[in-house]
């Protein structure tokens, strides 16, 4: 007897739970609301501007940095506008920033190591060079390295 299939699509476990549901009908409805926006705005402010709450009547938009909110609020009658004309109707938009506060990861700097030289063939190299500045350089290098 072939044994029953048990197992449900992905998307069917998510529709099912109430709670997931939710998340991600609030997901999905910002993104398409962070969407609207970005086509509302310049290319080059566009990205950095996403929807971070929608309430039936303000839009909170969330930026990285106070001279993006400056413009963002300064646009907003533009935005509110371009929300309308997709069918989203907001009476306030606000503009939060917020800064990520990443702290650069410490490196551990590497030390410099010295390399082993092989003194022994410096030795006999050293001993058959003619005296000058070749046999002095090898020389020292003997002497630091060995």
């Amino acid at each position: 007897m072939a044994k029953p299939n048990t197992t449900k699509p992905l998307a069917r476990v998510l529709s099912d739970d109430a709670q997931i549901s939710a998340w991600y009908d609030r997901m999905s409805q910002e993104m398409r609301l962070t969407a609207a926006v970005r086509r509302v705005l310049p290319r080059a402010l566009a990205d950095r501007v996403r929807v971070a709450e929608a309430t039936p009547e303000a839009l909170t938009l969330a930026v990285a940095a106070g001279a993006v909110a400056a413009v963002v609020r300064q646009r907003s009658p533009d935005i509110l506008a371009g929300l309308r004309r997709e069918g989203s109707d907001f009476t306030e938009l606000r503009v939060r920033v917020q800064v990520k506060n990443e702290t650069p990861q410490q490196h551990k700097p590497v030390k410099n190591q010295k390399n082993k030289v092989d003194s022994a063939h410096l030795r006999q190299l050293a001993a058959t060079l003619p005296p000058g500045p070749l046999k002095a350089a090898v020389e020292r290098l003997v002497r630091r390295g060995g």
